[in-house]
């Protein structure tokens, strides 16, 4: 099985299940009738609740857990929905093959929304609470067997109900597995940024320093890569290539340094459509001088 490959085990379990039930009824149906009735097990009903259930399982998909969180709330917040930008996730297989299911997409997007609405310790409605604003700006995710390391970066920024920008922040997350898989890194990440972002917004809006940072996010590129194994550290120097690359080859194109560092800022000001503050906002473009002649010197008489 691949890394980080789920299995919808209740679906194959209600087919199991109710083959056998009618393979028995045919051969042995005097049997079958008298021994449901001795135990009292309805068999319609059991396989009805049978396929409720895996039909539940297999909707729902992974489920965020709410994170626990070091400060007391505050001041009510809203979450507003986390965006992906263009292109921010890739996946690759060192020595290995059919990484590109793996890699950072909408469902996982999905997880960390959810993930943030759950922890949130007061929810609030966005016209009159805390608005709180997440985008991941990169995810790259590569693993080899059952071994597997996320590195990310995050730009998360706080708005108040007035539209103005009360915090900003850019942070980067690195996470290892050994024996869990792709989801093993992408779990970790998606807790210590959500931990990260509420604990934060409940500090600042109390008056308060930020507090450390989870054990998974780090201030800048180079703490989070140090993190990361030295199994999987070619990860950082080899070029990403679609399908997977082998240790020791050679490959033309981005590495995983250049794609995961961000060098840039997010304008939250363009980004979210709101008013500069007086002090940053640029001066108006001076008009340049008018042009005019020389005065003529009349020709003597």
């Amino acid at each position: 099985m691949l890394p980080g490959a789920g299995f919808p085990v209740a679906p194959l379990l209600t087919q199991m299940l109710w083959l056998w039930h009618v393979d028995c009824t045919k051969q042995y149906p005097t049997c079958c009738g008298e021994m449901s009735r001795r135990v009292g097990w309805d068999m319609r009903r059991s396989m009805a609740s049978i396929v409720l259930f895996g039909s539940l399982s297999f909707a729902c998909g992974p489920r965020a857990k709410p994170v626990t969180l070091d400060v007391s709330a505050t001041r009510a917040v809203s979450v507003a929905p986390v965006q992906l930008e263009p292109g921010a996730g890739k996946v690759t297989a060192i020595e290995a093959w059919g990484g590109g299911r793996h890699g950072y997409k909408e469902r996982d997007l999905a997880v960390l929304q959810q993930m943030l609405e759950e922890t949130n310790p007061m929810p609030g409605p966005p016209k009159s609470s805390l608005r709180l604003h997440v985008v991941v700006r990169r995810f790259l995710v590569a693993f080899h067997e059952s071994e597997a390391v996320g590195l990310a970066c995050f730009a998360w920024a706080v708005t108040n109900p007035r539209a103005e920008l009360v915090f900003e922040e850019t942070v980067y997350a690195s996470s290892y597995t050994n024996r869990k898989g792709v989801n093993g890194v992408k779990n970790p990440i998606h807790r210590g940024i959500t931990k990260r972002v509420h604990s934060t917004t409940q500090a600042v809006a109390a008056g308060l320093q930020p507090g450390p940072l989870p054990s998974t996010v780090y201030e800048n590129f180079e703490s989070a890569a140090a993190a990361v194994p030295d199994a999987l550290g070619p990860i950082l120097v080899i070029t990403l290539q679609r399908g997977g690359v082998e240790r020791g080859v050679e490959y033309a194109g981005e590495t995983g340094e250049e794609f995961a560092r961000c060098d840039d800022t997010v304008d939250w000001y363009e980004r979210l459509g709101i008013p500069r503050p007086p002090e940053e906002a640029a001066p108006p473009e001076a008009s340049p001088p008018a042009i005019t002649e020389p005065p003529t010197e009349s020709p003597p008489p």
